[in-house]
């Protein structure tokens, strides 16, 4: 029988196994697929039973931006190049790094991580608060300690507070390439909101 830790919340607490049925709150109902399973006296794919369902995601990892997902990770598996406003492109790294300490230093994320910003003019906070490249330093550290408190693979982990303090939260915590477009003679600065002519002059 598959059995879950309880969750610890300081590092004086026991490690106790959860008793009986890991459940959801408030949950009452069942998908067609596992009530399929049920019926035919099979296992659901998801099920407790099963090991894939351990409850519900904490507080402490709700919310994490994809940068902050970056941050927690103990493994890179690729590096990324974010294209705003277009995409993210990403490559698989030769060989996965593992980090024994977290999270990394600016110069570290720096070598998985570029910015691409292609615009009319240079990106303004405006800008970086609709990117998901903003790091909460508070969000990160409860995140780790929760890791680190409650998940066996971050047990040996050292958390770096002072690397995080290193780490804007109003801008993005690598180099911001900019590149200036060319698609209009307009004035980007004095262009008003409701301007969606694409050029200034006549037809």
């Amino acid at each position: 029988m598959f059995s879950i830790s309880m969750e610890r919340r300081c590092a004086s607490d026991r490690i106790l196994s959860q008793p009986g049925s890991v459940l959801l709150p408030h949950c009452n109902d069942i998908c067609v697929e596992c009530m399929d399973n049920l019926q035919t006296g099979k296992l659901p794919a998801d099920s407790l039973a099963n090991g894939l369902w351990i409850g519900e995601v904490p507080s402490e990892l709700q919310g994490l931006s994809w940068t902050e997902n970056m941050l927690i990770s103990r493994v890179k598996h690729n590096y990324c190049i974010v294209k705003m406003k277009a995409n993210v492109v990403s490559h698989s790294l030769p060989m996965a790094k593992v980090y024994q300490e977290l999270p990394p230093t600016r110069e570290e994320l720096d070598k998985v991580l570029a910015f691409m910003y292609i615009g009319p003019n240079v990106p303004t906070q405006k800008e970086f608060q609709r990117t998901p490249l903003l790091v909460r330093r508070n969000k990160v550290a409860m995140a780790l300690e929760w890791l680190k408190l409650n998940h066996a693979d971050y047990a040996d982990l050292e958390i770096l507070y002072k690397n995080l303090s290193e780490y804007p939260e109003h801008e993005p915590p690598v180099v911001v390439n900019f590149t200036q477009s060319m698609g209009s003679n307009k004035d980007p600065e004095s262009t008003a909101v409701n301007d969606d002519e694409e050029d200034e002059g006549t037809e």
